[in-house]
């Protein structure tokens, strides 16, 4: 080795670089660009196309919420239905019992992260549910409702698990696991994972109230006695479903 090489040393990596400028160009190979991950657009529900849906924020208990890769998450316990919430707004009864829903989650773009620009209205919703047959057969007033009646009454049906999107309403079939809370919680994780494409673990940041405010979310703090929501529920018409209508901001 000669003096030149000895004094290489890392000042030669210059010259290894120009040493591949003399590979003839039918040798060399690139790597090809990794491209960008695609993020698909979840389009955000409407809730006067589902006048059944469990409404967001709507629980019997103080609820939580969760955040996940671009999302946070609403965990609800027996939700009312959107029809029944804004017939209650309008100071009517809610005459809707079709179906119960025993949980809930309701799914959002975090704020900052929306492509839809700052909306508060969700994406998904997935929900445990269990139809009254009986309430069915009444609704139905027909043959079908006179059968059903005679076979169960008010019998409830078999506990189902629904997914509410903004193109469409999934039947994901029964539910036979654990009832409790957590085991729910955790099948909806499991559903909402495959469907949001999301990776890692979701993380409890509090209650329902503690969304609003927390700079995860980007939801804004709820003035003082402002009701329930981060959101907006405009309430129009009165009477039968075709003259409501509800807007999510």
């Amino acid at each position: 080795m000669d003096d030149k090489d000895n004094k290489r040393g890392f000042s030669g990596l210059s010259d290894l670089t120009s040493d591949t400028r003399t590979v003839p160009h039918a040798q060399r190979q690139t790597s090809p660009q990794p491209s960008a991950p695609h993020k698909s657009v979840f389009a955000l529900l409407e809730l006067t196309k589902w006048p059944t849906l469990p409404a967001p924020w709507s629980s019997v208990d103080s609820g939580e919420t969760w955040i996940w890769g671009d999302f946070f998450l609403t965990f609800q316990k027996k939700p009312k239905n959107v029809l029944d919430l804004t017939m209650e707004m309008q100071g009517k009864k809610a005459e809707y019992r079709g179906m119960t829903y025993h949980y809930a989650m309701s799914v959002f773009y975090r704020i900052d992260r929306n492509p839809h620009g700052p909306s508060h209205r969700p994406i998904m919703t997935i929900a445990l549910e269990q139809a009254d047959m009986g309430m069915l057969a009444k609704m139905l007033g027909s043959e079908a409702g006179e059968l059903l009646q005679a076979e169960g009454g008010s019998k409830m049906g078999p506990l189902m698990i629904g997914l509410f999107t903004g193109e469409t309403r999934l039947n994901l079939g029964d539910y036979e696991g654990d009832t409790s809370s957590q085991a729910v919680k955790r099948r909806f994780f499991e559903i909402l994972g495959r469907q949001l494409g999301v990776s890692g673990q979701p993380k409890m940041i509090g209650d329902l109230a503690q969304a609003h405010g927390h700079q995860e979310t980007g939801l804004p703090a709820k003035k003082k006695n402002s009701g329930c929501a981060p959101v907006i529920l405009l309430c129009i018409g009165i009477g039968g479903l075709g003259a409501w209508g509800l807007t999510f901001i």
